[in-house]
């Protein structure tokens, strides 16, 4: 097998049509280990779990998050027929921990001061674009407080902006999680759970239901409002329905 540079591989991925903005996946040479999942993949086990999507056929458009350029090339050799996008997504600051999300301690006596949470960035990914699958590989630890994850949060909720925005028509759109531990039940419910083999789970999101969950807050750290705060609030909002 020919090994090529990055630069080489990534031009013959520019020059075929079911490659779509590719260009810039080799931009950060030194990942974020937050986000790094050094989990081997079974292609056995995702092939399981979508072969049977778009009527066998395999003709999908598949959205790629947090995958490496390696494994993007065996994203492409396990389905010729289909169409891929990587998703962009810068990482969340690493002053954002698991705590400033979720604090554990609020001060009462902040009478005025309206809470917010830290804002994560968003997927990038072209407008009007559209997918029959998302795939996400989450990074999985292991260890005690694995599910406290920063960057696996960030990415479920990734998942989950694109489930609602990205969906071609009233089809929905599969996501689909490799990983070793539990996707987030509080965005993907088991119910939702349509084929699970190995590490790769599969997913068909009720958009409607999703939707309504982002708009909640990410975290505690937005739970709590102030008695004086939450008045301000109420006088801002009659305010604007007057003026509307």
């Amino acid at each position: 097998t020919l090994l090529y540079t990055p630069s080489v591989y990534e031009h013959q991925l520019q020059s075929n049509s079911r490659f779509v903005n590719v260009g810039w996946i080799w931009d950060k040479t030194i990942p974020d280990p937050r986000y790094v999942s050094t989990m081997p993949v079974q292609w056995d086990d995702v092939y399981k779990t979508i072969e049977s999507l778009n009527g066998g056929e395999q003709k999908l458009k598949v959205g790629l998050l947090n995958f490496n350029s390696t494994e993007f090339g065996s994203w492409t050799q396990l389905l010729p027929e289909s169409e891929f996008s990587i998703i962009r997504l810068e990482h969340a600051n690493e002053s954002i921990t698991w705590q400033t999300l979720y604090p554990e301690w609020i001060d009462e006596e902040e009478e005025t001061e309206i809470p917010s949470c830290p804002s994560l960035p968003e997927p990038n990914f072209p407008r009007g674009t559209h997918f029959d699958v998302i795939a996400v590989k989450l990074p999985c630890t292991r260890v005690g407080g694995w599910s406290r994850d920063v960057a696996r949060l960030h990415l479920q909720l990734s998942a989950a902006k694109l489930a609602v925005t990205a969906a071609r028509g009233n089809r929905g759109v599969h996501v689909m999680f490799v990983t070793e531990c539990f996707p987030l039940p509080n965005l993907f419910s088991c119910k939702n759970l349509k084929k699970h083999e190995g590490n790769a789970w599969l997913y068909k999101p009720d958009s409607k239901a999703l939707k309504e969950k982002l708009r909640l807050p990410i975290g505690s750290c937005e739970l709590a409002v102030p008695l004086k705060a939450k008045c301000k609030l109420i006088t801002i909002s009659a305010v604007f329905n007057v003026s509307a």
